[in-house]
């Protein structure tokens, strides 16, 4: 049995509202409901594209962060920090806040944790 830290469950449920979080984007640009969206198909089409592979990456780095992969601990940390980056440089409003928290949050118990997803193997249960 694996006995992860509260905070490592906390991160997964970050992770997956950001994968939501993702893919609704995607849609929302898809179908044009974005209200601040270029008039240009090809660029909401780009912008479509990359909101929906950043929840396809998101989810494999889900997957394999739960199967402690060193390499996912690290594709984790430079994709919040990347998405916090992207965030700031943006011009900054109320929705723009909500998600620098919810890339900054993840990121800060990715690192508070990061002896959980670095260990090749996993706590044996004892009972």
């Amino acid at each position: 049995m694996d006995k992860r830290p509260r905070s490592v469950t906390l991160t997964f449920g970050f992770i997956i509202l950001n994968i939501a979080i993702w893919f609704t984007l995607g849609i929302i640009i898809l179908f044009n409901l974005h209200p601040a969206m270029p008039g240009q198909p090809f660029i909401k089409g780009i912008m479509a594209i990359l909101s929906f592979a950043a929840s396809g990456i998101l989810l494999g780095i889900f997957i394999f962060l739960r199967k402690h992969s060193p390499l996912a601990y690290y594709l984790a940390l430079a994709f919040f920090c990347a998405s916090s980056l992207l965030t700031i440089f943006d011009d900054i409003g109320l929705v723009d806040l909500v998600a620098l928290a919810f890339s900054i949050i993840p990121l800060i118990l990715l690192i508070k944790d990061r002896g959980w997803y670095r260990q090749t193997k996993l706590p044996v249960a004892h009972g």
